[in-house]
Parts: structure tokens; sequence; C-alpha cells
């Protein structure tokens, strides 16, 4: 019988009935039941000559006449009708990461392993692991997996890794290697599957098509299975479109479109859209004369139903390394993967210029401006933001404006962030924003400097 609530309630009931005694539970599961002498009975004290027995409760209950009926429950659970106490809170770790971390209020919560624990530099994957599971055991605090996750660009599916992979557990230094792992030529990571370059962009769940008439292949039709949101282990039916073929086995990125790029003053509006990336299906057979092909989906960053779109969408691009621009060359920031008004440091953006207008991957492009910055601040700020105390005069102290003076045209130019083109496409390309001293938006001026 499986274990839970269900299970439990059917227990007590045939106890209850007179169906199956005590006893015979006992001795099916091994022992005697809790809190009695092994004959299925709790001896009460001679005062309570009201009551001589009592049913075993199902486990993880309390025992009758138990001082605390309460006692069973997490300490966040249990009510209390003294409002100077204030509950506790109880945080399951699980996954082998030690029990639950217990206190109460005005105690602090801090997740993580009491005891040193060496965490080496990679752990090989035996079955049944999990980033959590890892993450637990080696940091005692299972909700750092995104961090363990982050070492890892290899894995691009957090919900499934392998074993004999290697998952690196911490960056740099040395460790040891618990489960017998080793180390590639040169100290890289080993996987078994494919080799990820250091420094590697995933675009996991958002991307871009520049050309959505060569770039989309097919559409999601239906599935095998009798369910309206699809994911992981779904067997799905494609249709593709005309002068595509594919092969069993290939695999193709599943997406949506989001929106087109707005319109930026003064920029360039190149062709393609925004795409959100809904995951992978793998192709395992398909009819060249109805154009339709059966496969699986293989992974999913998010819910997947029938009408999104399929095709050869790369989702991984390298951050190459500098190189000098062949061209002068002035560009617009379009905007980011995703709709952010500011853009920083590490983020990837959009521009609108491409391999026609000269520009290939590596090339630098440096974002100027001109300008007093915090004069710029002002035109989103209350009327008050000039103001300024006068506090060095003999009479009582005085508010006055801030005086504003000067063309800001005449203003030098100021470099104040740098993009680097990870992917050029005909009329865009996509960039990571490698250098930012301020932020970054819609419409900011980029230049390419020959030689640079």
């Amino acid at each position: 019988m499986r274990k839970g609530p269900r299970a439990y309630w059917c227990v007590s009931t045939l106890v209850a009935a007179g169906l199956v005694s005590p006893l015979a539970l006992a001795q099916e599961s091994g022992g005697a039941p809790a809190g009695g002498d092994g004959s299925g009975q709790v001896q009460v004290a001679p005062s309570q000559t009201n009551v001589t027995t009592y049913s075993t409760p199902p486990p993880g209950f309390p025992q009758p006449g138990a001082g605390d009926p309460n006692e069973h429950l997490p300490s966040s659970s249990r009510p209390t009708t003294d409002p100077t106490k204030g509950d506790g809170f109880d945080l399951s770790r699980g996954s082998g990461a030690g029990g639950s971390i217990r206190g109460t209020k005005g105690s602090s919560a801090v997740l993580g392993r009491g005891g040193a624990m060496r965490v080496p530099s990679f752990h090989t994957v035996r079955r049944g692991d999990t980033l959590w599971g890892l993450s637990g055991y080696y940091y005692g605090n299972s909700w750092n997996w995104p961090k363990v996750w982050s070492y890892n660009p290899q894995v691009t599916n957090p919900h499934w890794i392998y074993p004999g992979d290697q998952v690196r557990m911490k960056q740099g230094g040395a460790g040891d290697f618990r489960d017998g792992g080793t180390l590639g030529d040169g100290g890289g990571l080993v996987d078994r599957r494919a080799a990820v370059p250091r420094n590697t962009v995933f675009l996991r769940s958002t991307g871009y098509i520049d050309d959505p008439k060569r770039q989309v292949w097919g559409e999601l039709l239906g599935s095998r299975e009798d369910q309206m949101l699809l994911a992981d282990g779904n067997h799905v039916y494609l249709k593709i479109r005309k002068g595509v073929n594919v092969v069993p086995g290939q695999k193709l990125t599943i997406f949506t479109a989001i929106r087109k790029p707005a319109a930026v003053k003064g920029a360039r509006r190149p062709p393609g859209q925004i795409i959100a990336i809904k995951g992978t299906v793998r192709i395992d057979h398909f009819d060249d004369k109805k154009r339709l092909a059966r496969g699986e989906i293989v992974e999913s960053t998010d819910v997947i139903e029938r009408g999104a779109l399929i095709g050869d969408v790369g989702r991984r691009i390298d951050v190459v390394p500098p190189k000098p621009s062949r061209v002068n060359r002035w560009a617009r920031v379009l905007t980011s993967v995703y709709p952010h008004e500011l853009m920083g440091q590490n983020q990837v953006v959009f521009i609108d210029r491409g391999t026609e207008d000269g520009l290939s991957s590596g090339n630098r492009l440096f974002i100027v401006a001109k300008g007093d910055a915090w004069r710029a601040s002002l035109k989103t700020a209350t009327r008050s933001a000039r103001d300024r105390l006068r506090i060095e005069v003999p009479e009582s102290a005085s508010v006055e404006t801030t005086p504003l003076k000067g063309n800001e045209k005449d203003f030098p130019e100021e470099i104040v962030g740098e993009v680097r083109v990870l992917r050029a496409n005909k009329y865009s390309s996509v960039c990571l924003v490698t250098v930012s001293h301020r932020e970054i938006e819609p419409g900011d001026r980029a230049v390419a400097r020959k030689g640079f």
C-alpha cells in the first residue's frame, strides 16, 4: 500500500472497525505498535477508570492522552494563543542534506553545514544525483543549486544530469575527487556528451531570429499523449514546410514569437523578431510525402503548446576574443534580450548594424555619450531636485536653484561602455556588454573604430 495520508486513513479505519487487530498490524510491520507493550493496547493510570484502552493511532500522529496534541507537527504549524511567543520555523533541507533547522522568533535562519566539508572541484554523477541533492550534500544548502548550475554551462537543463558526467562544484582551486573523477587534458571539464568552451553564453529561454522565413522550419501540430500542456518526454507531430528536410536524430529548437524590436529614433529597424525558446525536439521519423515528422521533446524550458514553431535556431553563443574592426562604423543599441529600459554589464543586447555594414564576431564597439550626466537625470526627477542649500552665509540658510549653463552639444564625447559582437547577422548583431560605467539605454550610440 502506498504510504501517505490515504494509506494511514485506511489502516486506522480497519483497526477502528475491528477488521484488523493492532497486534497483527505490528507483526506485519515487524514490530510492536508505538507506545504499547506489543498487545496493541496502551495501559492507563488507575485514576482513568473510565477509559481502559486506545486503538493504535496512525504512524506520525500523537498517542492518545499526550500532553501536547500538536507535538507531532512542525514548529511553524503549531497553533499558539500567546502573541508574545510567536511561531518558530523549520526548513527541511532534504536530499541527504541533514535534518531540519529549527528556531524561534528572533533567531537567524542560517543555511549551511556546521562541520567542515571539503568541497571538491568536480563531482562525478551517479544514478539518482541531482543538482539540488549535490548542493545540499556539499554545501548544506540545497537552495544553492542555481550557483552550482552556473559553474556548469554544459548542463543545458538543470533537471537532467547523467551518470558519468562531471559537475563542477566550485570555481577555481584544487579539490579532491570523492568519486574517482578525473580531469581531462589541460585540466578542462570532462563531459561525456560535448565539450563546452569556457565563457560560453547560452540563450536559454529567449533568443533572436533575423529571418523568420528561413529559420522557421515548421509547426508543432499535436501529440500522442492526451495533454494540452507538453513537456519533456512527450511525443509530438510536426508539420515541416516545403524546401526543408529533417533526418532522424536531428534536434530542433521549439519557440514562439514574442515581439519585434521597438522602433528606436535614429536607428535602422532590422527584420526579424525576438523569440521565447520553449525547448528541444528530437526527430524520430519523417514522412517526406506528407511533410509530417514525429519526434520526442527532450528538453523543455517552459510549457509547450500546439502551434509552437520549430527551427534550427542557435541557442549557444561563444564569447569570442576581441578582434580589430575592419571599418569605422556607427551603430545604435536597439534593445536587450528582455525588454529592459536600462542595460548593464554582462547583458546581451542587439545593435542595428551587421555583416552588411562590415561588422563581424569579435568586433568591439564603444558606447559613447556626451553631456552632463546629472543634468540628464533631471528629466525624470521633480523640480526640487535642482534645489540646494546656501549655508556659508551670515544670514539664515536659504535655498537656491542649481544653475544649468552651457550647451551640452558642445561637451566632449565620453566612452561610457563597451560591447563585443557575438554573432553578426546581415542587418543586426547580437552583442555582450563587457563594460558599463553607467546604464545603457535603447538608442545609445556605439562606434567601431578601424584597427581597434
